[in-house]
């Protein structure tokens, strides 16, 4: 259950005048969809379920945040820092991810569709084949983990990298 409430969010970031510390802190299930919450610090903090749709996110810090089943449709993540989140099935679709880090991030079930990602870092996050992927997506590019057998498993060998989505 969420430490704080909708009301509870904007007014500490209406208020503060320092950079914004949620770490840790349980905002599963919360509707924070619209807010502006760039910059805030959402490190280790649950955010499972949560409606983050269109929230501007940018500059974000949600290292190792669990976003498991969080909708951030359209969110601005723009330079996020998802080093280590659990987005598994997490809806990001038409979200910007544009410069954003989600290096060892869990995207097991997530959909990307539409997503923008230019200069993106998806090396090392784990997939499934349920991860719905950009149209034309090269995951070839990445590191990628591929879940299997509960195990993720590296799907590179050397130089060249494979790929059950692609075929490869």
């Amino acid at each position: 259950m969420a430490e704080l409430t909708r009301q509870d969010v904007i007014k500490i970031v209406a208020s503060s005048h320092q950079p914004i510390c949620l770490r840790g802190v349980d905002l599963s299930g919360l509707d924070l969809s619209f807010l502006d919450l760039s910059r805030v610090n959402f490190s280790y903090a649950n955010l499972e379920k949560a409606n983050l749709t269109q929230a501007w996110l940018q500059e974000a810090a949600l290292f190792s945040a669990n976003l498991a089943g969080a909708n951030l449709t359209g969110a601005i993540l723009h330079h996020a820092d998802l080093i280590g989140a659990n987005l598994s099935g997490a809806d990001l679709r038409q979200a910007d991810l544009n410069q954003a880090t989600l290096c060892g991030a869990i995207l097991s079930g997530a959909n990307l569709r539409e997503i923008q990602h230019d200069g993106t870092d998806f090396d090392g996050v784990q997939v499934s084949t349920s991860t719905i992927w950009p149209a034309g997506f090269d995951q070839g590019q990445y590191i990628l983990f591929i879940e299997s057998g509960g195990c993720p498993q590296p799907n590179h060998d050397g130089n060249r990298i494979y790929s059950p989505f692609s075929g490869a």
